[in-house]
């Protein structure tokens, strides 16, 4: 266990800290791409099947109680529901775009690890985002996980009091979650191989939006680090010409070369964020949708129940997982723009003018372009953390307009 989590750690090398989080609980899953992406892992199916069959189940039994008004244990059904369709639509398009994840992947640590950039200031900034990206991607999976075993053993837990206090005759065996089973299933002796089953679906659920989450936010931070670097590099081309007024020609032709060097790199790491988010525009939209959703059903959930204190239970812990699934999104997001645009100001701070007019389009082209912050925008939503803050002033207005009402 202590070999798994050594990026939690502060003196670990990048090996160590890149896509930790992600790599773990994709791997699990058999969802990790690897070097080529070309073969499926059998455990990959085997969880897609049994994810398919919980969300089938849990959404029959969401409707069922829908159709006989049983309006709390229906949005108790169906916002763990939604969530693993969501996470079962996150699976599916892992696996059709496996390859495209592998090649994206494998561009990814090309880049990182070029030799012709490893100054130590370089090495220190990749370092600290993957240290950084670990240990965010550590806390929604650590806290799903915790939810998910609190989930499992709360029938467990309910048993062993009345059992305690003697109470035979409310003793009543029920599910984790609420899923529609056949009764044979659940009498004995089959009752304890259908809890089993019905409690892994939880784990699935909780190691894939771990893994397809944290590597949405792990690739953005790598991307972040990338435009960092870039500017590291800049800076420290123009930095052995801080107090020079004229460039000799063979100082000038150096210079050039480099920042035609940076350009290119620049177009490329531009590229691989493009290919990527294309990639991750059905997974983002679904993800803010669902999270949409699920606090829809929360908020619904609080003026059904009014001052119930289950219900604000239900509300605060579903509120609190989807918006921090959406921080991690929306921060990603953030980073991204952030420090795409850092290019310019970095730019725009060297010693530019010591080159002769050819040489200044260049410079002129970079700052142009990098103007511009790279987005990580979808259809409807950018993720970014004025998006998430305007998330948390709606909910916050809805939630003074319920209490109004009470």
């Amino acid at each position: 266990m202590s070999e798994w989590l050594r990026f939690l750690k502060r003196d670990q090398q990048l090996d160590v800290y890149l896509f930790a989080v992600p790599r773990l609980s994709l791997d699990i899953m058999g969802y990790w791409p690897g070097k080529t992406g070309d073969t499926w892992p059998w455990r990959s199916l085997i969880h897609f099947a049994i994810l398919a069959i919980g969300v089938a189940t849990e959404l029959h039994a969401g409707m069922c109680f829908l159709d006989r008004q049983q309006i709390t244990l229906a949005l108790e059904t169906l916002c763990p529901a939604g969530t693993s369709a969501v996470t079962l639509l996150k699976m599916f398009l892992m696996l059709r775009f496996r390859q495209d994840l592998s090649i994206m992947w494998n561009r990814l640590r090309g880049l990182l690890f070029d030799p012709n950039w490893e100054r130590p200031e370089q090495r220190d900034i990749r370092l600290k985002h993957s240290a950084m990206a670990a240990r965010i991607n550590f806390w929604p999976l650590s806290a799903g996980f915790f939810t998910c075993t609190t989930y499992n053993l709360k029938p467990i837990l309910i048993a062993m009091i009345l059992y305690l206090q003697n109470r035979y005759e409310d003793f009543v065996w029920f599910t984790p979650f609420n899923m529609t089973m056949p009764k044979v299933l659940l009498n004995y002796p089959f009752f304890p191989l259908t809890y089993i089953f019905i409690a892994y679906t939880g784990y699935v659920t909780i190691f894939m939006f771990g893994g397809c989450d944290g590597f949405y936010f792990e690739f953005c931070a790598h991307l972040s680090a990338l435009f960092e670097v870039l500017q590291a590099e800049i800076e420290s081309m123009f930095r052995p010409y801080t107090d020079h007024l004229e460039l000799s020609p063979v100082q000038l032709y150096i210079l050039e070369q480099k920042m035609r060097s940076v350009i290119i790199r620049h177009n490329a790491i531009i590229d691989l964020t493009r290919f990527f988010r294309d990639r991750y525009t059905i997974i983002t939209l679904a993800h803010f949708v669902s999270a949409a959703m699920v606090i829809g059903f929360s908020m619904v959930n609080l003026l059904t129940l009014g001052n119930n204190g289950l219900g604000a239970m239900l509300y605060v812990a579903y509120t609190v997982a989807a918006l921090s699934q959406l921080l991690v999104y929306c921060y990603g997001g953030t980073l991204v723009a952030e420090s795409s645009t850092g290019l310019c100001r970095a730019m725009f701070s060297c010693p530019w003018q010591l080159f002769k007019p050819k040489q200044r389009r260049l410079v002129q082209l970079l700052i142009l372009r990098s103007q511009r912050p790279v987005s990580m925008a979808v259809p409807f939503f950018s993720p970014s953390l004025a998006t998430f803050a305007a998330i948390l002033q709606t909910s916050g207005s809805i939630i003074a307009l319920v209490k109004s009402f009470q």
